[in-house]
């Protein structure tokens, strides 16, 4: 409840609290630091939901369980396509991962 002396929160001030809620991994630090400048209001909800799938395969196999969740998500979208044009950044976990996001995305439009 706001009063007087404190302002009422915005959604996009609501969804930066729950992104910075996220950040309990270092691995979840690096993605905000690598893609936080991606985040608007229509986008966020998403970001937290990526932070919360870093923080959950954090530690350390996390390049392994990037790849494997990347590869379930290809299997399950069968896009392969993108996959392969961007296959030149999915070395990269946290890409790998967003890039998973992306297609369960997709698949539910």
């Amino acid at each position: 409840m706001s009063t007087p002396d404190s302002p009422t929160l915005s959604d996009l001030d609501h969804m930066e609290l729950a992104i910075l809620a996220e950040l309990r991994s270092p691995e979840a630090v690096a993605a905000f630091e690598m893609l936080h400048s991606t985040v608007h209001p229509e986008t966020a909800s998403r970001f937290v939901e990526l932070l919360a799938i870093i923080n959950e395969l954090s530690g350390p196999n996390f390049a392994v369980e990037a790849s494997l969740d990347l590869l379930d998500a290809v299997q399950d979208s069968g896009d392969l396509e993108l996959v392969v044009a961007s296959a030149s950044t999915v070395d990269d976990p946290i890409t790998a991962l967003a890039l998973a996001q992306l297609l369960r995305r997709i698949r539910e439009d």
